[in-house]
């Protein structure tokens, strides 16, 4: 079972995190014609299923193995509650996320939920495992919760944004903000409790918690959205086979980046492996120039808004990681 041993190895995990997690929804961008909720439903059994298949091979001795069904065996009932848990609030919250963008815009919904989900989840995870400086690690939120603004103003510079339904999608992010932001409670407590589950069982057990929530909430949401017009989760299964592969594997990136980023909390915390991902849009700000071509023809401030919102970013994460020497 791979698990890293130093500060520079988990580091490297949380960059890897920071990449997969930034780029699973290009897989989503590239397919406009198939309904969120369709994509989402493959995005979670994707990721269950990587889950156990990095499990049975990086998580157990070996090619392939089963070695970590029995250490799940041998695990607390209350870490794997917690695990499943910690899925079960992640992903309602994603959900919300997602739909808030879809209500109110990325300018709108994006700040709101990620400076809620930045206090919450860094303070939580660092009064659950209390690793790093927490001095440094305030600066740091402070940082990261300014370029969480910054970047949505610069796309809002570029028309992104929707002001017919502000209100409400203000009201699902701030919810969305709040799930997002708890999930590192019931992660942390499933790695260091008495009988604390490994990176790969707590991954295992927190996508299957995902994967629950996805198939009650789905099917409620495609009947009664919060935006679009209402269907059936019938349309589901009339989708193309390129489909619902692309959803199968935007799950199996999402998974990976969050088993390398479990994988480093063992080392660093939860407090400093979540700050650091929270660096995500910084890569995803990358595809949106470079791949996407957001920016091109977008005014001047909304280029300079972009760099702005990089570096602060940048400076954001280097100071959580500094954070753990300064402890």
């Amino acid at each position: 079972m791979y698990i890293p041993q130093t500060f520079v190895a988990a580091l490297l995990l949380i960059i890897v995190s920071m990449f997969c997690w930034a780029s699973w929804a290009n897989l989503l961008k590239a397919l406009p014609n198939w309904r969120l909720e369709y994509f989402y439903m493959d995005y979670s059994i994707g990721g269950v299923l990587t889950a156990a298949f990095l499990a049975a091979t990086m998580g157990s001795p070996g090619v392939f193995g089963l070695d970590f069904v029995h250490r799940l065996q041998a695990a607390g009932v209350r870490e794997v509650g917690y695990a499943f848990l910690g899925g079960l609030v992640w992903n309602i919250g994603n959900i919300l996320l997602l739909n808030a963008i879809m209500i109110a815009g990325l300018a709108v919904a994006f700040p709101v939920a990620s400076a809620l989900a930045i206090i919450l989840g860094v303070g939580i995870g660092y009064l659950v495992q209390p690793i790093g400086s927490p001095a440094w690690l305030g600066v740091a939120v402070v940082v990261l919760i300014g370029a969480a603004y910054t970047n949505a103003a610069s796309y809002g510079e570029l028309g992104q944004a929707t002001g017919s339904s502000r209100s409400r999608g203000i009201v699902v992010s701030l919810a969305a903000g709040v799930l997002i932001g708890l999930f590192p409670f019931f992660v942390g407590r499933a790695i260091s409790g008495p009988h604390a589950l490994d990176s790969y069982n707590v991954s295992l057990c927190f996508t299957i918690g995902a994967l629950v929530s996805s198939l009650v909430a789905l099917p409620l949401m495609v009947a009664r959205p919060l935006i679009g017009k209402a269907s059936s989760f019938k349309g589901y299964f009339q989708g193309k086979g390129s489909w619902h592969l692309a959803g199968l594997a935007a799950g199996a990136i999402w998974c990976l980046g969050t088993v390398s980023n479990f994988a480093s909390a063992g080392v660093v915390g939860v407090a400093i492996s979540w700050g650091i991902g929270s660096g995500t849009p910084l890569i995803a700000a990358l595809y949106g120039i470079f791949l996407w071509k957001e920016f091109t023809g977008g005014s001047a401030k909304a280029k300079t808004l972009i760099g702005i919102s990089m570096a602060l970013y940048l400076i954001g994460v280097v100071t959580i990681a500094i954070s753990y020497h300064m402890r």
